[in-house]
């Protein structure tokens, strides 16, 4: 019993620090795409829609779950949050590989697409999470079951077999480019060209990555929701399983942002000049506290330093026109008595 609430404890505080570290680092690419105007793109709108839904995974889902696990209410919060975040990495997906697959239509179609994108990334889960209330949430029901089959199949099969297929095609895309523009590096246009297929490979790699991790840490929610919802067979479910299920999900929340802060390029060069701007005032503000910094940075003793110099070579250049007076004089003198 005592071994049973000691593992019951570390469950809760280890998700509760995964939690926290979903919510800031997922915060923080929210602001970036804020703050920084470079990062205001299409795709990065994308990625902010998808730090929130991992922000919501975080800051509601994980807390709600251990506080009410058995609540009617966690599990409507549970399936709209994890659908959301399905939603909104399968737009994402969507937006790359028209961006390489057809880059001449993406730059006046990601404007129109974006904003329906978006919508459908957020509404068609909160509907889909709701409809259970007509049947009041019966499991027993059939129509129970075939909700979840139907749920199984749209909100983790399908995207699944979506994304594999995209980013497939989407490296075989640019590995075909890249191999076609090899030889032709004397033209600046060309060398342009591959500057931009290499950057496209970069953001390929980035999601694919982060889907390979969607897809891995879904794994447990897709076998325990066959076990239990479609072949009604919990007995085959073990109850580490469970507990593992949710330290997957907080870590697929947990990597999207760290893949980004790492890898995108674009997310690199702003930490980087974020960083750099906060090494800059910081050293500044040191400079200002120094006992001597008055004498050097702004103050009337500057002023009245910088005069001093200017006063004195004054009075040298005048002694000096005075000499040569003198001078000029006595030759003169010299030259009548002679």
């Amino acid at each position: 019993m005592a071994e049973t609430d000691h593992n019951a404890d570390f469950v809760v505080v280890s998700l509760s620090i995964l939690s926290i570290l979903i919510v800031l680092s997922n915060l923080c690419v929210c602001l970036l795409v804020y703050f920084q105007k470079d990062l205001r793109t299409n795709t990065n709108w994308l990625m902010v829609s998808l730090a929130v839904s991992d922000i919501l995974t975080g800051g509601v889902l994980l807390p709600v779950y251990l506080i009410k696990p058995s609540s009617t209410v966690t599990g409507y919060l549970v399936c709209m949050i994890l659908l959301s975040g399905v939603a909104n990495l399968c737009t994402v997906t969507y937006d790359r590989y028209v961006a390489i697959m057809k880059p001449l239509e993406y730059s006046y179609r990601a404007p129109k697409k974006l904003k329906i994108g978006l919508a459908l990334s957020w509404v068609l889960p909160a509907i889909y999470s709701l409809l259970p209330l007509f049947w009041e949430t019966d499991s027993t029901r059939i129509i129970h079951r075939a909700y979840m089959v139907c749920m199984m199949f749209f909100g983790i099969i399908l995207p699944y077999i979506f994304i594999t297929f995209a980013y497939v095609r989407m490296f075989k895309q640019v590995r075909r480019s890249l191999t076609m523009k090899k030889n032709l590096d004397s033209l600046r246009v060309h060398k342009n060209e591959r500057k931009r297929l290499h950057s496209e490979a970069k953001v390929a790699k980035v999601f694919s990555i982060v889907a390979s991790a969607f897809l891995l840490c879904w794994l447990p929610i897709v076998y325990i929701t066959t076990a239990d919802i479609i072949f009604n067979r919990p007995n085959i479910i073990p109850y580490a399983l469970s507990i593992i299920s949710f330290f997957t999900i907080a870590t697929s929340s947990l990597v999207n942002p760290l893949m980004y802060a790492f890898l995108k390029p674009d997310f690199k060069k702003a930490i980087r000049t974020c960083l750099r701007e906060c090494t800059r005032k910081e050293t500044a503000s040191t400079i200002r506290n120094l006992p001597l910094a008055a004498l050097t940075i702004g103050g009337p003793e500057r002023i009245y330093e910088a005069k001093l110099p200017n006063n004195n070579s004054a009075k040298t250049e005048e002694l000096l026109s005075k000499e040569n007076n003198d001078s000029q004089e006595r030759s003169s003198q010299s030259s009548v008595h002679c």
